[in-house]
C-alpha cells in the first residue's frame, strides 16, 4: 500500500519532470529563435537567381516512393516537375500499388518501358519494370514489389539515382517552386560538410490545388488538423532548429529531406528492419560521423517552408500514424542506446538522446502515471484541492507556453498564417490537455505495446477522397 509520504514524493518527482521539460523546451526555443532569425536574414541576403543560373549548381535526384497514392500522385509529381531548379531527375517508385497510381502516372507522363542497366547496391525487393516519361524525359518510374516497406522503395530509387544529392519526398507532398533551390543553396555553401539537410513542411489539408500548384493557402480549422499543424511547428521550431545549431538533429523527416548519396551508400542505404526509415537513418548518420572520426560533417534543419503534406483527417488514422511513429522511436532509441551520455556524440549523446528516452519513450508512461497518482492522492485527501488544480494548470500552461514560443518563432518570419489562425492555434493549445493530448497518448501506448510484441509493420492509413 502506498503511504501518504510516498504519494507526496511521487508528486514532487512528477512536478520536477514537467519543470525539467519546460526548462529544456524553453532553452531550445530561445536557441531556435536566434538560429531561425539568422537563417531568415540569410535567406533575404542569398542571391537565388545566381544559384539557379550558376554552372556549379549541384544536380539532385528526387525519389518519390508511392503505394496506393492515386489521390495525390499527379499533383505531387507535377509540383516537382515545376520546381525552379536547373538540373534534377525524378525517380518514382510504385511500390506494388493496387489502385490507379500507376495508371495516373502513365496518363501524366506517357510512360514507355526502357531497357536500362539496374544494379542492386541496396536491399530493395524485386523490380518488375523500369519506365521513362515521354513527356518529361527526366522522370523515371520503377514498378516495384512491396514487402520491404518504404525503405525498400527508397533503396530501389537509390539504385537508379545518378546525382550526388538525394532528395526524398512523400507521395502526398507538394513542394514550393523555390523549395529545393533554397535548401540546395545552403548545401552549395559547404557541400563537403553538409551530409543531410531538412526544412519545415506543414499540412496541406484545406488548401486549394491545381496541377501541382497551390492557389490558396486555406489552412484547415478542423481542430484535428490544426493541432497537427501546431505539433509540426513545435517540433521544427521548438527543438529541431536548435538541435541543428548544435549538430544534434535526430530526424531528417521522410516527408522532405536531402542526403549526400555517398554517405547513404557507405551506410548501406535505408534499413527495412525498422518500422519507418527516416528516424533510424538520421541516428545512423550521427553514428557514421563518429565512427568516421570526421568532425566536419553536419546535419542541418532549416526554417524555410519548402512543402506541404497531407495529415490524417480522422482520429483512427491519426492514431495509426502516431502508433507507427512511436514504434520507430522505440526501435531506434534501443538500437542506438550506446549514444546516451557518450561524449563522443557530443550534443547528440548529451542532449538529444536523453530527451528521446525521457520524453518520447518514457514520457507517455510518466504523464499517465502522474495524472493517476495525483488524482488518487486528491481523492484520498493527501493533496488539497488547490494543489490538485494547480498541478493540472501547470501541465496545461507548460504545454501552452511551449506552443506559444514555437508559434511566435514561426509566425515572426514565415508570414503564411493569418492573425485569426494564429489566435485559433493559441486557443487550441490551452485546451489540448483535455482531449488531443490523450489521443496521442493512446497512440503512443499502442505503439509501445506493439514494439514490445516485436511488431514492425508499416501500417498505412486509408486516405480520404479529395
Amino acid at each position: 500500500m502506498i503511504t501518504p509520504i510516498l504519494y507526496k514524493i511521487l508528486f514532487y518527482i512528477f512536478f520536477g519532470y514537467f519543470l525539467t521539460l519546460l526548462a529544456y523546451y524553453t532553452f531550445l526555443t530561445i536557441i531556435g529563435l536566434g538560429e531561425e532569425h539568422r537563417r531568415w536574414q540569410q535567406n533575404i541576403a542569398d542571391d537565388y537567381p545566381l544559384v539557379y543560373f550558376s554552372s556549379f549548381t549541384l544536380p539532385v535526384s528526387v525519389i518519390i516512393p508511392a503505394h496506393n497514392e492515386e489521390e495525390w500522385i499527379r499533383d505531387t509529381v507535377l509540383s516537382v516537375i515545376n520546381l525552379n531548379y536547373p538540373q534534377f531527375e525524378i525517380i518514382i517508385v510504385d511500390d506494388g500499388s493496387t489502385d490507379r497510381t500507376l495508371e495516373i502516372l502513365n496518363e501524366t507522363l506517357d510512360l514507355k518501358p526502357v531497357n536500362v542497366h539496374y544494379v542492386k547496391h541496396f536491399k530493395d525487393g524485386h523490380v518488375y519494370s523500369i519506365l521513362k516519361g515521354m513527356k518529361y524525359p527526366n522522370v523515371t518510374v520503377i514498378s516495384h514489389s512491396p514487402g520491404l516497406k518504404k525503405a525498400g522503395a527508397m533503396n530501389a530509387g537509390l539504385n537508379m539515382a545518378k546525382y550526388r544529392y538525394i532528395c526524398a519526398i512523400d507521395a502526398d507532398t507538394l513542394l514550393e517552386p523555390d523549395g529545393l533551390l533554397k535548401v540546395m543553396a545552403q548545401i552549395e555553401k559547404d557541400p563537403d560538410k553538409v551530409i543531410g539537410i531538412g526544412s519545415y513542411f506543414g499540412l496541406i489539408n484545406g488548401f486549394k490545388i491545381k496541377d501541382g500548384r497551390i492557389i490558396d493557402y486555406a489552412f484547415s480549422y478542423n481542430p484535428l488538423i490544426a493541432y497537427q499543424n501546431m505539433e509540426y511547428i513545435r517540433s521544427f521550431f521548438g527543438n529541431r532548429i536548435a538541435w541543428s545549431t548544435f549538430n544534434a538533429m535526430p530526424n531528417i523527416a521522410g516527408g522532405f529531406g536531402l542526403w549526400r548519396k555517398d554517405v547513404l551508400y557507405e551506410m548501406g542505404g535505408y534499413s527495412p528492419d525498422f518500422t519507418c526509415e527516416d528516424l533510424e537513418v538520421s541516428f545512423r548518420a550521427h553514428d557514421y560521423i563518429v565512427k568516421k572520426k570526421d568532425k566536419k560533417y553536419r546535419i542541418l534543419m532549416l526554417p524555410y517552408y519548402i512543402g506541404w503534406t497531407e495529415g490524417p483527417s480522422d482520429i483512427a488514422s491519426l492514431v495509426s500514424q502516431r502508433d507507427r511513429w512511436q514504434r520507430v522511436v522505440n526501435e531506434t532509441v534501443w538500437k542506438y542506446k550506446h549514444m546516451l551520455f557518450n561524449p563522443k556524440y557530443k550534443w547528440m549523446g548529451l542532449s538529444t538522446v536523453p530527451y528521446y528516452i525521457l520524453y518520447e519513450v518514457m514520457g507517455v508512461f510518466i504523464e499517465t502515471l502522474s495524472i493517476a497518482v495525483v488524482t488518487v492522492a486528491w481523492l484520498m485527501g493527501i493533496l488539497g484541492i488547490r494543489v490538485f488544480i494547480a498541478y493540472f494548470l501547470f501541465m496545461l500552461l507548460t504545454q501552452s507556453l511551449i506552443s506559444a514560443m514555437s508559434l511566435f518563432a514561426f509566425a515572426r518570419d514565415q508570414k503564411v498564417f493569418r492573425v485569426k489562425y494564429v489566435i485559433y492555434l493559441l486557443f487550441l493549445s490551452l485546451v489540448e490537455l483535455f482531449w488531443y493530448r490523450w489521443v496521442i497518448s493512446v497512440a503512443k501506448l499502442l505503439g509501445t505495446m506493439k514494439s514490445l510484441a516485436g511488431y514492425r509493420g508499416f501500417d498505412r492509413y486509408v486516405r480520404k477522397k479529395r
